[in-house]
């Protein structure tokens, strides 16, 4: 195996690993802005790597992207979601927040290269695979990598 094929196959090894084994055995159904930020990282490395794989491992289950009420997301230029469990097609850029918030249109005005930003709004809590009647303050943390914003957003309250 040559070394380029031995450093990506590696590279997805660690990318599927479960995001720490003291945050996995947390019993509580809501992730933390340590695991949001974990996960942001994991995906934005493996993005780096190879869109295409990248991609599909954060939109695909069982990939080790997408725990308690986390995963991370990417977008075009355009808005359009590249890389989402749920939402893969759509336009972030057509996400208002509950509060007026353009978050889509935000991140993608505000996404910076090598800098994690982060962006607060009202949203419906996930649970399980769908957004309830519920409401609660989300944050979203962002960065820019390759010609894509990433993000990944944890529940604050």
């Amino acid at each position: 195996m040559s070394l380029l094929n031995r450093t990506f196959f590696l590279s997805i090894i660690f990318a599927c690993y479960p995001i720490n084994p003291i945050l996995a055995n947390d019993d509580s159904n809501r992730g933390s802005k340590e695991e949001a930020k974990i996960l942001l990282d994991r995906a934005v490395n493996l993005v780096k790597l190879n869109e295409v794989v990248g991609f599909t491992m954060i939109t695909i289950p069982n990939t080790g992207f997408q725990t308690k009420d986390l995963y991370p997301f990417c977008f075009d230029k355009n808005g359009i979601l590249l890389a989402h469990p749920y939402g893969l097609g759509n336009s972030i850029k057509e996400l208002v927040s509950e509060d007026g918030v353009k978050v889509g249109v935000e991140m993608l005005k505000n996404a910076k290269k090598n800098k994690i930003s982060e962006i607060s709004y009202q949203f419906p809590i996930f649970e399980k695979g769908v957004l309830t009647d519920q409401t609660g303050t989300k944050t979203t943390l962002y960065t820019k990598v390759n010609n894509y914003v990433c993000g990944s957003g944890f529940y604050s309250d």
